[in-house]
């Protein structure tokens, strides 16, 4: 039998989603009485988790409480792996990120495993200052199949590693002694587009379906609730039966029209291969505004649509989200994205809305999401 969430786990949830929350209000999104919610507020205070402040209102009456996470508390490490190097950077609890992003330019693929994880650590160090003791847990964004209960890579065709890795447990063994100690460390992988898709998820939006675009290919994940999230190999949807011969067995997958790397062939644009092109988000923008260019958009769209129209139909979202250069594709042609929509059935029934995403630091924030689940789930350690 699953254990009833902790008062304490369900009022730390609600701020940590949610706020600055008044404290009426969390108790109401936490679903608590107000005896139980006090009792929470002070261990969680007491626990450096949140903090409580006064808001004042105009007119007369006595000031709100109001709880938020504490900037001061634990962080979550987050880290985002890329054909062309890592990323890793600390987020508070509300999921604010704390400092700058760490990068490493690196060849990923074909690296030896043992060399990213030692890379991850490098930038950790650099993230925390070496105050592992304030790490809540690690999340992996990672560029392929992977499988999160087991803590493994499966097969990763962006970075050729076509045997299965155990990321996870390799990482865990370059960890410094501070970060690891006596305790568990939570590391959490997970696919990078439903990292994304975490990233960009919404309180109370429903479910929803994250489409992302990245320069190495293109993913989704249907996501029902701030940590639950699955992925969908929709980039091998075959919206052509006569097309291409895919990688996958399939022939005519939308990943070879729409995917990173299609779409940059398809715009006349080329990527600059083993390193990061800060200039190439705006080329594309320019290039898919282009009126020359009007009928290849048409066309990247119209698969875009077609693709869609019978994902809708099958999961059901009440919300559709692009992200990365298909936000820019939707952006680009958002009669046709509409139109897609409004031949779903499904979609209509629901009334499935759309939009482009909003944090560019989304496959990062989803990773931190991940690893602050232990807490969240027992942020008392058994005592809440």
């Amino acid at each position: 039998m699953t254990k009833a969430p902790s008062s304490a786990s369900r009022l730390l949830k609600a701020v940590h989603r949610h706020g600055p929350l008044t404290r009426a209000v969390a108790t109401e999104r936490a679903g608590l009485a107000r005896s139980a919610a006090g009792r929470a507020a002070e261990q969680l205070q007491a626990a450096g988790l949140i903090r409580s402040g006064e808001q004042h209102t105009a007119g007369m009456g006595r000031p709100s409480v109001v709880l938020a996470p504490d900037p001061g508390g634990p962080l979550a490490l987050a880290v985002k792996v890329e054909p062309t190097g890592v990323q890793v950077a600390a987020y508070a609890l509300g999921l604010h990120r704390q400092g700058r992003v760490a990068t490493r330019a690196m060849e990923v693929r074909g690296a030896s495993p043992r060399r990213l994880c030692a890379a991850i650590r490098e930038l950790a160090e650099q993230v925390l200052g070496g105050a592992w003791e304030r790490c809540a847990g690690i999340g992996v964004a990672f560029p392929g199949m992977v499988d999160p209960d087991a803590g493994v890579v499966q097969f990763s065709l962006v970075v050729d590693w076509s045997e299965s890795v155990e990321l996870v447990a390799m990482l865990r063994a370059v960890l410094p002694e501070a970060a690891v100690g006596s305790r568990r460390l939570p590391i959490a992988l997970v696919r990078d587009s439903t990292a994304t898709a975490l990233g960009e998820y919404r309180a109370g939006s429903g479910t929803v379906l994250a489409v992302t675009g990245e320069r190495h290919g293109m993913g989704a994940a249907l996501v029902g609730g701030a940590d639950r999230a699955q992925t969908l190999e929709i980039g091998h949807l075959s919206v052509d039966p006569s097309g291409p011969a895919c990688a996958c067995g399939s022939r005519g997958c939308l990943e070879l029209y729409v995917g990173g790397p299609a779409l940059l062939t398809a715009l006349g644009l080329e990527g600059r291969p083993g390193r990061k092109d800060a200039g190439l988000d705006g080329r594309v923008r320019t290039a898919l505004a282009d009126p020359a260019r009007a009928a290849t958009v048409r066309d990247l769209a119209g698969h875009l649509g077609t693709a869609l129209t019978g994902v809708v139909n099958t999961v059901g979202p009440d919300e559709v989200v692009f992200t990365g250069m298909l936000a820019q594709l939707a952006e680009a042609a958002p009669d046709q994205i509409a139109d897609a929509l409004a031949a779903s059935v499904v979609a209509r029934v629901r009334g499935t809305r759309h939009r482009l995403g909003t944090r560019q630091d989304a496959p990062l924030a989803g990773a931190a999401e991940l690893a602050f689940i232990d807490l969240l789930d027992d942020p008392l350690g058994g005592e809440g």
